[in-house]
């Protein structure tokens, strides 16, 4: 498989964007460059991404069908070593020499990103994040932070599809009004119905969706929203020195559960005109599309898994904004004897009252 490697203009040392710098940074020589330099010396970054994907050949052994349905072979240019790649994978690092890799076959033609948001946050700063997260926690076991890997931790461009959507809707509801008052020793409640309509246009900008079906699927969603202001034209050069899904999900696959969601959001939408009263149900929503477009994205997430007495965990934190999702282990010795302390507490509280008593 075609890879390409990114090379310092001094040392020609691999190259890796640098969240921190904001600019593509050598470990070697430690030169720092910016994107518009890299193309003033070596030209056109991302020349042969218009090209359409060829046909990745299967050079996996035999009698593996779902090994080879999911894997493919690459090779680094830096060592020469060939490595596995997941079928999805699009940015990686060679196992041996650990020279950032990017795999130009998954990101061309069709399926070229139209857009990318860099990694704005550092490897050093989510590991921070994460002791903060963990910080405080009184269940968690001691041994926890001693065996979680830290040096696991991953930053991974996520494909999201974008959706820039016009509707056109209406909305038919029953909202009440609800007033109370007193006359003498009764109280009296007066409850009016109204049948209420409303109907306008909502344009929906950079609606984000998942474009994987894996796992990653749901935590994707816990780690929104992004600021796509600070989106850029697709570069391979930002993926250099981190690791990448391809997306494996069309449109097609995708339009039924945006429809979906983005019909959550205009019931929000057209509900907040009813402020004026004091309960309201939506009873029936046309949302018609007027207008239409879809492009595709990576978005930037630091990712560590890790395994504690048997069970998986999983910690992700977007890459720019710094939002965190993550699941922690308890000690269920540690919560055993919290349970045991508040049973002596509330005893001893209960022999104290009761001798009053």
């Amino acid at each position: 498989m075609e890879t390409i490697a990114y090379k310092c203009i001094n040392c020609g040392g691999p190259l890796q964007y640098s969240p921190a710098k904001l600019k593509f940074t050598c470990e070697y020589c430690r030169s720092d460059f910016t994107e518009a330099e890299l193309k003033a010396h070596w030209g056109e970054l991302d020349e042969n991404l218009n090209r359409e994907a060829v046909e990745e050949p299967e050079t996996t052994p035999e009698n593996q069908d779902d090994f080879s349905e999911n894997t493919v072979i690459y090779s680094c240019q830096n060592c020469g070593a060939e490595i596995m790649a997941e079928k999805t994978t699009a940015a990686t690092f060679c196992i041996y020499c650990h020279s950032p890799v990017v795999l130009t076959n998954r990101l061309t033609g069709h399926y070229k990103p139209d857009l990318v948001i860099p990694f704005k946050i550092s490897e050093e700063d989510a590991k921070n994040k994460f002791f903060e997260m963990c910080r405080g926690k009184k269940f968690l076991p001691k041994k926890f932070l001693k065996n979680a890997e830290l040096d696991m931790i991953k930053g991974v461009y996520y494909p999201y599809w974008m959706v820039d959507s016009l509707k056109d809707g209406r909305v038919d509801a029953t909202a009440k009004t609800v007033h109370t008052w007193h006359e003498g020793d009764m109280r009296i409640t007066e409850t009016k119905t109204y049948r209420v309509m409303r109907a306008g246009k909502i344009d929906f900008k950079c609606f984000p969706h998942s474009a994987l079906s894996k796992e990653d699927h749901n935590m994707m969603k816990y780690v929104n929203p992004y600021d796509d202001n600070e989106m850029k034209d697709f570069s391979m050069a930002y993926l250099s020195g981190f690791l990448a899904e391809k997306r494996d999900t069309e449109r097609e696959t995708a339009q039924p559960e945006v429809d979906k969601e983005l019909v959550g959001y205009a019931k929000k939408i057209y509900g907040e005109t009813m402020s004026q009263y004091d309960s309201y149900n939506i009873d029936k929503i046309d949302l018609k599309t007027l207008k239409e477009n879809w492009k595709y994205a990576l978005m930037p997430v630091w990712m560590m898994t890790f395994n504690y007495e048997g069970k998986n965990y999983l910690y992700s934190m977007n890459g720019q904004t710094g939002k965190t999702y993550g699941e922690l282990p308890c000690d269920k010795g540690k919560l055993a004897l919290f349970g045991v302390g508040i049973f002596v507490v509330l005893m001893i509280i209960g022999i104290i009252l009761g001798g009053y008593f």
